[in-house]
């Protein structure tokens, strides 16, 4: 990747400067590059964590449903899903859809938010109720707002 990066870099300077240098100069500053990538890896925390956590659905506390809605954004379609859970993992409810409508990713998340809602509604929960989402955009303007 260093070498694409610095042929690149050395292309660019060619067509907007005017300056080309010599495939050995590349090389040599590939190498460097690539060498202190290397020694910043040793040195440095990986911002990554490198252990893959398994994620899974997890039950609401005692007394609680939690509805977990998802959307998915594909040209210009939107996909959308909602499932509702006691708090024994049991399924009380669940939907989804398609719309064929152009719209950012977090329109479509608020569109999914809206038929959570709207299934809540429709199951006649009166108690409390967790909703879920993995759009963190979503969650943090919800929050501050």
């Amino acid at each position: 990747m260093t070498t694409f990066w610095n042929s690149w870099n050395n292309r660019n300077n060619f067509i907007f400067r005017g300056n080309e240098d010599e495939a050995q100069i590349v090389w040599e500053r590939t190498c460097t590059l690539s060498q202190n990538f290397c020694i910043y890896n040793l040195l440095n925390e990986p911002l990554l964590s490198l252990n893959q956590v398994a994620k899974k659905w997890q039950k609401p506390p005692k007394g609680f449903i939690k509805i977990n809605f998802d959307a998915l954004v594909c040209e210009d379609r939107v996909g959308y899903g909602v499932i509702a859970r006691d708090d024994e993992g049991f399924v009380l409810g669940g939907g989804g859809g398609f719309i064929k409508k152009t719209m950012s990713v977090e329109e479509a998340e608020c569109y999914a938010f809206e038929a959570s809602i709207k299934m809540a509604c429709q199951l006649n929960i009166n108690g409390d109720v967790l909703f879920e989402t993995d759009n963190v955009g979503l969650v943090n303007k919800l929050i501050l707002t």
